[in-house]
């Protein structure tokens, strides 16, 4: 396909797309990485990536042959759009993956295995630092055992040189895009030159941009809708794209629009979360140096959308020349290259509408006034453009379903992959299904939908697909999680769901228990919330059931909305139950006067001082207690995942006036052991004179993040989405 557009070169492919750039605009700053989430700014010149490009292309084509399969593994940075490109320009399939994780490797480790053997890997490309790591867990990993290395920080340069280019035509893949893999073999989406240029060019029927427009991004570039719009669409029209790591940004929030305002960022995409923290978590003072007048879009994507998210997101920021009509809605997942439909800028607020709940569980939409007591809220994601067509089908019968009925959401158009790497029968199922009458092929989401006056809204997943801070959680790989972590509780008999909360959605967990194995009711909910724990999650309630209580089909099957319509009602039978306090970051221990508190105390004093003040902190994320947070208890057994660790270190941090690495919790894993390291490694002679920490943001150096697992962090963010 040969794109006609105003804005893009007359080009058919990701490979002339970037020589096009480098060849016509080589000077032009076609990225800039944010290294510290803030003011240290990596800018990266078309002409330079492309010399980059070449010398990671002339290395693989000495050494691999067409469509040989590449694993990419970095943190985030330039090294990756190094690397993207240059498996494009040597007509090899990239294979992008997270680093494994260190402090995981029992659960990180076994996706990076299939995966890896899924595509038949033979090279690996990553830096050194990540090597040395990665390595040892290597050795468990029978498909790589003779993988060739590629560290991009030892290549040579002048290897670009030696690149010839290999023709790459719009029908070729360009690379692979993995599944998550919960509850099944993680599949690889293939996803063409052409696939990608009509995605790009549909993005830009719907958003408006100019080669003067600024792309700003938080989202990482091994999510489909971080890479194809936060990566790609700046250049498809030649326009600037600043990024920065979702670590940094779940660090301080308030980075977004600051980034927003000093860049003078004109589009950006985010999920809902991202929308809610960064209007809670940001202060008069911070918001008082922002100018959001450039802001021409905000895409809100990834996750459920929440009309209440938005309308705090724009009041917090319309005083600083946010536009009320700025916020958009957008849906699409890997198998469709990143979007399925979407809601141009229309100078009108994004449209929701609401539903009687009740008629609603039985597939029916009744509309209601938002104030009525049955009222549940739906966000419209718009309609589909170009050559995208949409239909609400019935998921068993195949029958198209008329406005207003929900059934599951099928697509067919050029935006729809290729189907799944080496897996005909997956490709069969999900890629060419046909409605009862015969037309297709659709592509199946597992979205379940319905349409208003042509606009389509997504009200839930066919499959029980749990959506928290825009990263899917699979719930039965929850509940056989709680199968053996403490002997109280029954085996198979558990059910997690997600429940919508002025946070956003967050977990809830009902699992029925012997009674005369609980002793102790505490016991086992702090082993229940280790364990979720261990899914980068943290739990918003938790109920144990008598025998023979939780809902199940006649055949033993467990039917969490039940259980979750149940809960809701305060229906379900229950012996006890835990609930999170209500207690936010914002109402932890306060760090006004901290650092002068343990100046003026004496040295034996500083460390119990600093205990203290840390147990309120984590209390108050966690939704506990403090006097029930033991100081030489491992945090992560009381159910500290991954953003709230990323948090509580950002925290702690400010409090003592430093910038903490977010290693901390790896290398001191409980209270006293962290307020030890403080006390007696960072702060140093606490009696010299010492000014009181700024608001000021406080930015971690970058060998700090370096060593920060972004696979920690990200996974429990969006990294491993299947769905955007």
């Amino acid at each position: 396909m040969t794109v006609d557009h105003p804005h893009a070169p007359p080009v058919s492919t990701m490979v002339e797309l970037l020589r096009w750039r480098a060849t016509h605009q080589a000077d032009r700053v076609g990225y800039t990485y944010l290294r510290d989430g803030e003011t240290d700014a990596d800018d990266l010149t078309y002409a330079d990536l492309d010399r980059h490009v070449r010398a990671v292309a002339a290395w693989l084509q000495q050494r691999a042959g067409e469509g040989d399969r590449v694993l990419m593994m970095f943190e985030e940075g330039h090294d990756y759009l190094h690397a993207l490109y240059g498996c494009m320009y040597a007509k090899v399939l990239a294979v992008p993956v997270h680093p494994p994780d260190p402090a995981r490797l029992h659960r990180t480790l076994p996706r990076l295995k299939n995966i890896a053997a899924d595509a038949g890997v033979r090279f690996v490309l990553t830096t050194s630092d990540i090597a040395s790591a990665a390595k040892q867990a290597f050795d468990d990993v029978p498909a790589l055992a003779g993988a060739e290395w590629l560290l991009l920080d030892e290549l040579d340069l002048a290897t670009a040189d030696g690149w010839s280019d290999p023709g790459a035509a719009p029908s070729d893949i360009a690379y692979l895009q993995y599944t998550s893999g919960s509850t099944a073999l993680p599949k690889g989406v293939m996803v063409s030159h052409h696939n990608l240029m009509h995605q790009l060019t549909d993005f830009d029927v719907g958003y408006d941009h100019r080669p003067d427009s600024v792309m700003v991004s938080w989202l990482p570039s091994t999510h489909d809708l971080g890479l194809v719009y936060g990566r790609f669409m700046p250049l498809f029209i030649g326009f600037r794209a600043v990024y920065m790591s979702p670590v940094h940004f779940m660090q301080r929030p308030f980075r977004w629009m600051a980034a927003m305002s000093h860049f003078r960022g004109t589009h950006s995409p985010a999920p809902n979360f991202g929308f809610e923290l960064a209007a809670r978590r940001s202060s008069p003072e911070e918001r008082a140096s922002l100018d959001l007048s450039c802001v021409q879009l905000l895409l809100n994507g990834g996750e459920p959308i929440r009309q209440e998210s938005e309308e705090m997101f724009v009041e917090t920021f319309a005083p600083h020349g946010l536009s009320a009509t700025a916020v958009t809605h957008a849906m699409g997942m890997s198998e469709s290259t990143a979007k399925i439909v979407t809601e141009p800028i229309t100078r009108t607020p994004p449209r929701f509408v609401h539903v009687d709940a009740a008629a609603y569980e039985n597939h029916e939409v009744r509309l209601v006034s938002r104030d009525a007591p049955n009222a549940r809220t739906v966000a419209s994601n718009g309609a589909t453009v170009l050559d995208t067509v949409a239909a609400i089908v019935d998921p068993d019968t195949h029958q198209r379903l008329g406005e207003g009925q929900v059934g599951e959401l099928w697509v067919k158009g050029t935006t729809v992959a290729q189907g799944y790497f080496g897996n005909p029968e997956a490709t069969e199922s999900t890629f060419r299904a046909r409605t009862s009458d015969g037309d297709g092929p659709y592509l199946r989401t597992g979205d379940m939908a319905f349409d208003i006056d042509g606009e389509i809204y997504l009200s839930g997943r066919l499959k029980d697909v749990i959506i928290i801070r825009g990263q899917n959680h699979h719930p039965q790989d929850i509940e056989w999680t709680m199968g053996t972590v403490h002997p109280a509780l029954r085996p198979n008999c558990a059910a997690a769901f997600s429940v919508p909360t002025d946070l956003g959605e967050q977990l809830v967990l009902v699992t029925e228990v012997y009674r005369h194995k609980v002793d102790d009711p505490e016991e086992v909910f702090s082993a229940i919330r280790q364990a979720i724990a261990e899914h980068g999650l943290a739990a918003r309630s938790l109920v144990l059931m008598p025998p023979r209580t939780l809902p199940k089909t006649s055949s033993g099957k467990i039917q969490r909305t039940k259980a979750k319509r149940l809960f809701s009602s305060g229906e379900l039978d229950t012996l006890f139950r835990w609930d999170a306090a209500q207690a936010t970051s914002d109402d932890a221990a306060s760090d006004d006067g901290l650092l002068q508190q343990l100046s003026s105390a004496p040295a034996r004093r500083r460390v119990p001082l600093l205990v203290a003040h840390i147990q309120g902190v984590a209390a108050g994320l966690l939704g506990l207690d403090a006097d029930d947070i033991e100081p030489d208890r491992p945090l992560q057994e009381l159910g500290l995942d991954s953003v709230t660790a990323v948090e509580m270190v950002e925290r702690v941090g400010h409090g003592v006036g430093q910038s903490i690495p977010g290693t901390l919790l790896f290398d001191y894993p409980t209270i006293e052991a962290i307020s030890a390291f403080i006390v007696d490694d960072l702060l140093g002679d606490l009696d010299a004179p010492r000014a009181k920490p700024s608001q000021a943001p406080m930015a971690a150096a970058a060998a700090d993040v370096a060593k920060m697992s972004d696979d920690e962090v990200e996974a429990a963010l969006l990294a491993e989405l299947d769905d955007i």
